[in-house]
C-alpha cells in the first residue's frame, strides 16, 4: 500500500513539473504577429486598421493604426485618434465637421499584441453571429493597407462594444 502512495505521489509531482515547464515556454514565445514588412517596416505606407464608429446621435470615430518604421523590423507602433463629430456644424461639401479628441501613439508590447489577436479572433466570431441591424447600431472593422483582410461588423449586439473597450482598457487607451 506504501508502494502504490509514493507511485501516486511521484507520478503527481512529476505531472506538475511539466505543466510548469509548460507554461513557462509559453510565457517567453513571442507572439505570432504580422510581418513588420507588410506594416510599413520597408517603407510602403502599409498599416492595419482597428476602426469604431458610434451610432449616438452626432456619434463619434476611433482608428487605431497598427504599423512599423521604416528600417524598424522589431517595434510594432498603434496611433490611436479618436474624434466627435457635430451635427450642426459643416464643411463646404456638407459634411459633419470632425474634431480631434484624443490622439496618442504607444509602441506595442507582447501583451498588447495577444490582445490585438484576441480582438481580432472576437471580431470574426462577432461577423459570423451578425444580424442586420436596420438603421441603428455600431460599427466595427479590422481592415489591412491592401484590403487583402477586411471584417466588418454593423449591429447593435452589445457584446461588439464590450469586445471594443475591453481592448481599449488592455492597451491601456479607455478613458
Amino acid at each position: 500500500m506504501k508502494r502504490i502512495t509514493l507511485i501516486i505521489l511521484l507520478i503527481s509531482f512529476s505531472c506538475c513539473e511539466k505543466h510548469q515547464e509548460k507554461k513557462a515556454v509559453l510565457k517567453n514565445k513571442a507572439v505570432d504577429f504580422f510581418d513588420p514588412i507588410y506594416l510599413g517596416a520597408s517603407g510602403v505606407d502599409a498599416n492595419f486598421k482597428i476602426s469604431a464608429s458610434f451610432s449616438e446621435c452626432g456619434g463619434h470615430q476611433e482608428d487605431l493604426k497598427i504599423f512599423s518604421k521604416e528600417t524598424n523590423y522589431k517595434d510594432y507602433f498603434l496611433n490611436y485618434t479618436k474624434t466627435s463629430i457635430d451635427c450642426d456644424k459643416q464643411d463646404s461639401k456638407g459634411l459633419n465637421l470632425q474634431t480631434i479628441v484624443v490622439q496618442k501613439t504607444i509602441k506595442l508590447t507582447e501583451s498588447d499584441k495577444e490582445s490585438i489577436i484576441s480582438y481580432m479572433k472576437r471580431m470574426i466570431e462577432a461577423k459570423v453571429k451578425e444580424r442586420f441591424p436596420g438603421h441603428s447600431g455600431d460599427s466595427f472593422s479590422i481592415v489591412n493597407a491592401d484590403s487583402t483582410l477586411v471584417i466588418k461588423v454593423y449591429d447593435s449586439n452589445s457584446n461588439n462594444l464590450k469586445s471594443y473597450n475591453h481592448l481599449l482598457s488592455d492597451l491601456k487607451l479607455k478613458q
